[in-house]
């Protein structure tokens, strides 16, 4: 809660902050695994859903920020708190893939790329999720 109320401002100064956001865009946009998921199947379109559960457009600022700036947020479902990170494994877990350790290279790339992809976003975290 202590960033509640503070932009976003991610730079891609360095040679190893460009090359998480080359990579972690990568991930994003690649489909593999035994049904051909990518974090880009449910996150690249608007008005998409899985159940009651919007999906918000993570190629889009908006959607980024929409859900980038909301993290990380208590779990309903979970009764728990969950980080961005948590969030992204057991998105990776859903698509089969093999699940990424946590703090993984892998994981920081998509992070920072996301991240990026927020940039500008006013953090609201805290936040509540089903």
């Amino acid at each position: 809660s202590e960033s509640r109320g503070v932009k976003m401002n991610v730079a891609l100064d360095t040679p190893q902050e460009k090359e998480a956001y080359r990579l972690g865009e990568k991930m994003f946009y690649f489909r593999g695994g035994p049904h051909d998921f990518g974090c880009v199947t449910c996150h690249g379109d608007d008005n998409k859903r899985i159940r009651l559960q919007d999906l918000p457009n993570l190629t889009k600022v908006d959607g980024a920020r929409k859900a980038y700036t909301t993290w990380p947020a208590y779990r309903v479902s979970q009764s728990a708190v969950w980080t961005m990170e948590r969030r992204l494994i057991d998105c990776i877990r859903q698509m089969r893939w093999p699940e990424p350790a946590f703090t993984s290279d892998a994981v920081i790339a998509i992070q920072s790329y996301l991240q990026h992809q927020a940039r500008g976003g006013v953090l609201q975290s805290p936040g509540i999720k089903r």
